[in-house]
């Protein structure tokens, strides 16, 4: 069994960790999912290379997980950082907690109120999208990359529709205060709970959240960064 499961929204946020490893085995699931295998460091690792959004990614993982269960779960790839996190492009972060912005009883635009039943049985803060990372892990790999690289920690945003504006990433903030916004975790770290699989999510911020303009993105240095952050996952074997 692998020790470490890899997950990327797409090839090409994964491609500069992928393409420094030799003799891996690529396989192809009857949906068409992209699974690589291969070993770093003496440690067995799988790249599941899931589609980008929630449906993907659930998709994905529990057709992983129906198979073979990892020792960790690592999801990961870019992401827009908010700037009035005081983050810039480039850096790293790592979830303590990821809310899902479409669930909840519809209050306003920038907040739900709780569903009347839990989303996952006995956690509560499902009922508003909010899951909760184990903390002991979280506290464990935070130190581990503190010795090399900046990286923050906070809550990560899941969204279905990307902020399309530096305005309305303000709003976002002020009402939820999150690091990074992506399309993936919530449905990984969902599925992940469900099938009692510990799970970490760092990310590499490649643009401010609410630029558009694409000219203004660092896809090289994030995709650098998510490099490293396998590499380093990797290098520490089990958990």
């Amino acid at each position: 069994m692998p020790e470490i499961l890899i997950l990327c929204a797409t090839e090409f946020e994964a491609a500069r960790f992928l393409d420094q490893h030799e003799c891996l085995e690529k396989q192809k699931t009857r949906s068409s999912l992209t699974l690589y295998s291969g070993v770093s460091s003496q440690t067995k690792f799988d790249c599941m290379i899931s589609g980008p959004g929630v449906f993907n990614m659930t998709h994905a993982l529990t057709v992983y997980l129906e198979q073979k269960i990892p020792d960790l779960i690592l999801q990961t790839g870019i992401a827009g950082v908010f700037a009035s996190s005081g983050l810039d492009i480039g850096d790293i972060a790592l979830a303590d907690q990821e809310l899902y912005a479409h669930i909840g009883v519809g209050r306003d635009p920038l907040g739900n109120s709780p569903l009347p039943f839990d989303l996952i049985e006995n956690q509560p803060l499902t009922r508003q999208g909010i899951y909760v990372f184990d903390q002991e892990l979280v506290d464990r790999y935070h130190r581990l990359f503190m010795e090399k690289y900046r990286i923050a920690r906070g809550s990560f945003l899941t969204v279905s529709s990307i902020t399309d504006s530096p305005s309305r990433a303000d709003e976002i903030f002020t009402s939820f205060s999150p690091v990074m916004e992506a399309m993936e975790g919530a449905a990984a770290v969902h599925v992940a709970t469900l099938y009692q699989v510990p799970i970490l999510e760092i990310r590499a911020a490649s643009n401010f959240v609410g630029e558009r303009d694409r000219k203004k993105w660092d896809f090289p240095l994030a995709c650098e960064q998510v490099r490293r952050i396998c590499e380093t996952i990797i290098s520490q074997g089990q958990t």
